[in-house]
């Protein structure tokens, strides 16, 4: 996404990591800020750059991550929140990757086992439950969707209570 952004506009990035920029102040003080018609020439290119960063995150994402920024205000508090909703994906995603590195090769069922491991003790439950199965036959997509599920629908309600 980062490269995807820069390529955009590189102020856009800035705007998704970083936040808003802020409105430059206008000349005459008595100017209407939600008057767009009175806006400098560099306040409307602030507003747009902001506009823009949340355009981008708005068009690259799904409908269901849709759901879950759309009551955001700035692309930061939407990029905050997509970055904690995927954060346990990027974690399994670097596990992999990792094991890759070492050159030796493992089994899906070896993949699924380390990853069950990394797993903190909130995640235990579905843990005892998923090792439960053969592990051979389950495949790092499979594995992925079982710890979304148990994320959406489990850890949310222990979060709230």
């Amino acid at each position: 996404m980062e490269i995807f952004a820069k390529a955009y506009d590189v102020k856009v990035w800035k705007v998704i990591k970083k936040g808003n920029y802020p409105l430059p102040a206008v000349t005459p003080l008595f100017a209407d800020p939600e008057d767009i018609d009175s806006y400098t020439k560099e306040q409307m290119e602030v507003v747009q750059v902001n506009n823009k960063a949340r355009n981008l995150l708005h068009n690259a994402i799904s409908g269901e991550e849709y759901e879950k920024i759309s009551s955001c205000d700035t692309a930061k508090e939407m990029w905050d929140k997509l970055e904690v909703t995927y954060e346990g994906t990027t974690k399994f995603s670097k596990i992999i990757s990792d094991l890759k590195a070492f050159s030796k090769p493992y089994t899906s069922g070896d993949l699924v086992r380390k990853i069950l491991k990394s797993l903190p003790t909130t995640w235990q439950t579905k843990v005892v439950i998923l090792e439960s199965q053969d592990l051979n036959k389950l495949s790092y997509n499979d594995l992925r969707g079982e710890l979304i599920a148990f994320e959406k629908t489990h850890l949310k309600k222990t979060n709230q209570e």
